[in-house]
C-alpha cells in the first residue's frame, strides 16, 4: 500500500520556518515493499528443513537521490544481524548469504533438526521536514536453544541524510536531566523502588548507575530508548523499552 506523507508538524516537537518566496517541497511518499528469499525447495512452515530471509521495508520517493541512497545503505546495514562480513552488502546479497550459510551448514550436518529464518520489519515512526525516524524489529533463528530478536532505530534529516541526534532536538546541557527522567521511567517499567539497587535487581549498569543507551528513536508520543536482550540483563529478563513523552522535556526543546 502506497502512503503519501506530507511533511507535518508534531506539537511541541518539530517546526520549520519558510519564507514566502521559498519553493514548496515535493511531498515524500513511501510504499511498503517485501523482500523474501528461501532455500531450495521453499518453506511451507517454519519447522521444515529450510531457511528463509524476509524483510518488510519502506521504499521512498521524493527524497534527494543521494539521501535515498544513504538511507538505503543504513537500512541494509541494520538487517545483517551484525555480521561484519555483510558490511556494504545490499539486502539481496545479505539474504542470499544467509541462505547459503544455511545450506553449507546442512551439507556439513545433514541430520541437524529444524530450519533457519530471519524476519525483519522496518517501520516509519515519524516523517517530518526535519526528522525521519525508522524502527527495525527483527526476529531470527539459526539453531541453538533459542532464537534472537531486537529493535533498532535509524534517525535522519530528510533534506541531507545526516543522522538526527538528541543534540538536534534538545538544548545544550540536557544530558543529566534526560538521564534522570529515563531512570524514573525505567524503574516504573521494571517496578524497582527509587532507592533500590539496579544491580541487585539483576540489571547490569556500571557502578550501579543508570545510563541511557544510544539505541533511541522518535515516535509521535516521545523519545524512545530500547535496551535489547543481553544488553543490561540476562536473556530471560527480556528487552526494556522506555518512552519519555515530549512534554516531559519541553523546557529542553530547541
Amino acid at each position: 500500500m502506497k502512503k503519501l506523507i506530507f511533511f507535518v508538524v508534531f506539537p511541541l516537537v518539530f517546526y520549520t520556518c519558510r519564507t514566502k518566496t521559498e519553493e514548496k517541497k515535493t511531498p515524500v511518499s513511501y510504499e511498503m515493499k517485501n523482500f523474501r528469499v528461501e532455500s531450495a525447495g521453499g518453506c511451507i512452515t517454519d519447522t521444515v528443513q529450510c531457511a528463509y530471509y524476509e524483510v518488510s521495508y519502506p521504499e521512498f520517493t521524493g527524497l534527494d537521490t543521494a539521501v535515498e541512497r544513504t538511507l538505503k545503505q543504513r537500512v541494509d546495514a541494520s538487517i545483517s544481524m551484525g555480521n561484519p562480513e555483510a558490511e556494504g552488502q545490499t539486502m539481496k546479497q545479505i539474504g542470499e548469504g544467509f541462505i547459503k550459510d544455511y545450506e553449507d551448514f546442512k551439507n556439513d550436518i545433514p541430520d541437524a533438526a529444524g530450519g533457519w529464518h530471519y524476519s525483519g520489519k522496518v517501520k516509519v515512526e515519524i516523517l517530518t521536514d526535519t526528522l525521519m525516524s525508522l524502527s527495525l524489529q527483527e526476529e531470527y533463528y539459526t539453531g541453538g536453544a533459542h532464537g534472537g530478536h531486537g529493535t533498532y532505530f535509524i534517525n535522519a534529516i530528510p533534506s541531507t541524510g545526516a543522522e538526527f541526534t538528541l543534540d538536534n532536538l534538545l538544548k545544550e546541557g540536557y544530558e543529566e536531566a534526560l538521564t534522570k527522567l529515563g531512570e524514573k521511567v525505567f524503574r516504573q517499567v521494571r517496578e524497582i523502588p527509587d532507592t533500590a539497587s539496579l544491580n541487585e535487581n539483576n540489571f547490569e549498569f556500571p557502578d550501579d548507575k543508570f545510563q541511557l543507551n544510544k539505541n533511541y528513536g522518535f515516535k509521535k508520543e516521545g523519545i524512545v530508548f530500547f535496551y535489547n536482550s543481553y544488553e543490561i540483563a540476562a536473556f530471560a529478563t527480556g528487552p526494556t523499552e522506555l518512552l519519555i513523552p515530549y512534554e516531559r522535556v519541553r523546557e529542553w526543546m530547541k
